[in-house]
């Protein structure tokens, strides 16, 4: 157990030395020896722990997908919030949340194009069935009316995540804000929802844009 829990420390140690890096003076313009520097390990203990500076940045980004699906599993489980409203929190939080750091805008380059999908697919799959579960809720509620509610929740973060992303489409704010109206327009349709059931939380969201 101890030395799991050391080689957890160490690991996390460079981790978040790297993410410091990183936001300071940009991915491409640190290397593996200014890591190294920062942690003071030798490059053969680097190696123990990552194979490359590119499998560091995937690790810092699957801890920021950790702390997203953590959230996700918070909200789902509030008693005190309808099917409609957990959702709702759990869309805000994701935009309102997600870390703006450097290490974060690496992910929108063309050259880490490859590392950007598959942290689109994996929020995508991790959050799937946490809010699935919020939709099934609704259904037996009788507030949501449909037969695919895991498929729903797939289309509709695969669109978020995309149609929202400024390295792939730009938008004026004002069509950022009607983007998003079709968006939660789009997932009352599918989820057969009451019209306006979220209103309020559409407003919260492009009051913050």
């Amino acid at each position: 157990m101890r030395i799991s829990k050391e080689h957890d420390v160490r690991r996390n140690e460079i981790l978040d030395k790297a993410a410091g890096l990183f936001e300071e003076r940009g991915y491409n313009n640190t290397t593996v020896n200014d890591i190294l520097r920062e942690v003071n390990i030798a490059k053969g203990t680097f190696y123990y722990y990552f194979k490359s500076k590119e499998e560091v940045l995937d690790a810092i980004i699957d801890r920021y997908l950790e702390i997203a699906l953590e959230m996700a599993e918070a909200v789902k489980n509030r008693a005190e919030l309808s099917p409609a409203e957990k959702l709702l929190q759990v869309i805000i939080g994701l935009r309102m949340g997600s870390p703006k750091s450097e290490v974060i805008q690496e992910l929108h380059k063309p050259e880490n194009a490859l590392m950007h999908q598959k942290s689109i697919a994996g929020i995508v799959m991790g959050l799937t069935p946490i809010m699935k579960d919020i939709v099934q809720e609704g259904i037996e509620a009788g507030d949501f009316a449909t037969p695919f509610p895991e498929q729903t929740i797939q289309i509709m973060l695969a669109a978020a995540f995309t149609l929202t992303d400024e390295s792939m489409f730009s938008f004026s704010q004002e069509g950022q804000q009607r983007l998003i109206q079709a968006l939660f327009y789009s997932l009352e349709t599918l989820l057969g929802a009451k019209k306006g059931r979220f209103t309020s939380g559409l407003q919260e969201l492009t009051e913050r844009m």
